[in-house]
């Protein structure tokens, strides 16, 4: 029978039919929702306590995540995970709790990984201990059903984690997956009318939108639902209740205030801000045709097809089909019950729309369809395996309640003990053994900064790893490719006054005796820049990618060449020429150039600056976006300084991403297709 609480004369607040008193069930669920978050908690440590006293170089995304974390130690971190469309997700909440426990834990481990996984082990826990939790309040289970009922939820989540492990896996994707399950739960029981839940639903769908810009509708849509059908639910209870309850409302207007401050403070210390990148980013990549019937389809049964969970595609898109044996089980079991039948239809309603999204999400992503852009939906089948079994195990529990729960209990303890819960190694050894032959040949050089480079794009994995271990040896490193800043965050990517040793990473069979250390586990090597090759007054550079002699000679802040020559990626970009001047005669300088333009960005303005100085300003418009230009340098100003530095200076340098027009997310300011240099005659 339900409880309810009389708080003013003629308003009553109803809560779980737990024969207790509200204060009494508000302390029981929260007891148990602690209890279950720190039993899971020291469970997976326990599996992964390996990592935790390992010195733990990592790479790829989790290393750019680091890097990103570590501007919350001189700076606001107000965004969040990179996006391989040239963006970073709406907020930190993620960041800053790993950031939270890197700052507790001090020196306490051997390596600032250790201190990040814990932090990853530690919210992966809550969210189930919430979601479990959530089971037992929406089947109105009394003090012993609430526990084998909450933890009958912990197992189904257990057995699907059973040799995956993403439960500590440190990539984005698979820590929105708890978070998605709770929110589907606490969501069906908004809708029932438990206005209470509403506050819990709220810190869910703000972690989640944080974590993944697509989130916004599945999390701002059906909170809105739940909450008018939950509002609706609640009055009839009661029609003579004067409205609804203040505080669920009250809490869950603050919670969501606080993550909203973050997006709404970084318009204001970096405007426009990321949120408007995220809007101008999302029309531009958004396709003019989606997806077929077929392809939608196929992408979303994937998530509910019984499977034994494994990695594939960088995810885990199956569930068990031991879950959904025992999901079966468990609705022929409560079928016949008329409550918890509502409750799981409740749940399903609520999946049901999850999924309606999913299929219009996948219409209309741009491709192609990796699994792990809707890793966060595993949640999703979870949350009705989980409600369908322990309905089943609590109306079970009416006729056999002990049997039944030394049942849950024995299972429990033996796959504690005999189950895998241990996340894949993050570990990279040949990034230490790159960056421990760095700090020697420093220390030979006397030096204490490094700059990075590297010609093919698919060693960044490994390029992350190694800006990161290079700190512990207080060795301040970064990379010259101006286009993955989003990757590598602005702070780590040289710019021309940048110092630092110099190094390319190549593969190790192009090393001979070049390479200063190499790897043989990664196939890669560090070798010092070889000498740029003289350059000849009227000598002619070709940007061009098939006939690129510009290369030598490109300092920072340029892109790699394509179609018909280079563009700069940065707000300057240079040129070192190492010419040999035998007359005190003036340079011409000679190039045919262009500048990204747009209806939305009308005009460009490209300074141009010799050994320091300024010689010249080019302008572009939509009327003359491309052709030949000139400037020319004073002989005094050639000769102030060799090699000669040319800067291109663009102040209005802007992605195509960001305004919208395309995915390219360069910062587009001159394009060269070829330049030269000569000595004015007769100067």
């Amino acid at each position: 029978m339900a409880v309810s609480i009389k708080l003013t004369k003629n308003r009553q607040y109803h809560f779980a039919a737990t024969g207790s008193s509200f204060v009494e069930s508000v302390v029981l669920h929260i007891s148990l929702c602690l209890l279950l978050s720190l039993s899971v908690f020291f469970l997976i440590l326990w599996h992964n306590l390996i990592y935790l006293v390992s010195d733990t170089a990592p790479h790829s995304d989790v290393a750019a995540d680091m890097l990103l974390i570590e501007r919350a130690q001189h700076d606001w971190l107000l965004i969040g995970h990179y996006s391989r469309f040239g963006f970073n997700h709406p907020g930190p909440f993620f960041l800053y709790l790993r950031y939270l426990a890197e700052v507790l834990s001090g020196h306490a481990f051997p390596s600032p990984y250790s201190a990040h996984l814990l932090a990853i082990i530690a919210i992966n826990s809550i969210f189930v201990g919430i979601a479990a939790t959530t089971v037992a309040a929406l089947l109105d289970t009394r003090r012993g059903t609430a526990v084998i009922v909450a933890a009958t939820t912990v197992l189904v989540l257990l057995v699907q984690d059973n040799g995956v492990g993403i439960l500590a896996h440190p990539w984005i994707p698979f820590q929105l997956v708890a978070p998605f399950l709770a929110f589907i739960l606490l969501l069906a029981g908004t809708a029932q009318g438990r206005l209470w839940m509403l506050p819990a639903a709220s810190l869910c769908g703000g972690a989640l939108v944080h974590g993944y810009w697509p989130l916004v509708p599945f999390v701002g849509l059906p909170w809105l639902l739940a909450l008018a059908c939950g509002s609706i639910q609640y009055r009839r209870r009661d029609p003579r209740q004067a409205g609804l309850p203040a505080a669920p409302f009250a809490i869950s207007a603050g919670i969501i205030a606080l993550f909203v401050a973050p997006l709404l403070l970084d318009m204001v210390i970096n405007p426009p801000g990321n949120l408007v990148m995220l809007w101008n980013v999302t029309r531009a990549i958004t396709p003019a045709n989606g997806a077929s019937a077929s392809e939608v389809a196929a992408f979303v049964l994937q998530f509910w097809k019984p499977a034994l969970p494994a990695y594939s595609e960088l995810a885990v898109s199956t569930v068990s089909p031991i879950l959904w044996a025992a999901a079966v089980i468990g609705s022929a079991v409560m079928f016949r019950h008329r409550e918890a039948r509502a409750v799981v239809l409740y749940v399903v309603a609520v999946t049901a729309l999850m999924t309606l999204l999913l299929a219009l999400y996948a219409w209309r992503a741009p491709g192609p369809l990796y699994p792990f852009i809707a890793e966060f939906y595993l949640g999703a089948p979870l949350a009705v395996v989980a409600i369908a079994v322990a309905a089943g195990i609590k109306v079970a529990m009416r006729w056999a309640s002990q049997s039944v729960g030394i049942v849950v209990a024995v299972f429990g303890i033996g796959l504690a003990f005999q189950g895998a819960f241990t996340t894949p190694n993050q570990h990279v050894a040949g990034i230490r053994e790159l960056s421990d032959g760095v700090v020697k040949d420093l220390r030979a050089r006397a030096g204490d900064a490094v700059r990075i480079k590297f010609e093919d794009h698919q060693h960044w994995v490994f390029v992350t790893g190694l800006l990161l271990d290079l700190e512990r040896a207080d060795i301040r490193a970064c990379v010259e490719a101006p286009h993955l800043t989003v990757m590598f965050t602005p702070e780590r990517v040289c710019t021309r006054s940048t110092p630092g040793q110099s190094y390319v990473l190549i593969a190790s069979s192009a090393c001979a005796d070049k390479c200063i250390v190499r790897s043989e586990s990664l196939g890669l090597g560090l070798a010092t820049p070889a000498e740029v090759p003289p350059y000849l007054l009227g000598q002619l550079l070709d940007f061009s990618p098939d006939h690129d002699t510009s290369r030598p000679y490109r300092a920072s802040g340029w892109s790699i060449p394509d179609l018909d020559g280079t563009f700069s990626n940065a707000p300057e970009a240079e040129l070192i020429l190492p010419v040999q001047l035998e007359t005190n005669a003036p340079l011409q300088l000679q190039a045919q150039a262009w500048s990204f333009v747009a209806k939305e960005l009308p005009r460009q303005e490209i300074e141009i600056l010799v050994n320091g100085r300024f010689v010249t300003r080019w302008e572009f418009t939509l009327a003359d976006a491309r052709g030949e230009r000139t400037a020319t340098i004073p002989a005094e100003v050639a000769r102030l300084q060799e090699p000669l530095s040319i800067v291109f200076r663009m102040p209005n340098a802007t992605s195509p991403l960001s305004l919208g027009l395309s995915m390219d997310a360069r910062q587009l300011g001159i394009g060269l297709q070829w330049l030269r240099l000569d000595a004015v005659a007769g100067g």
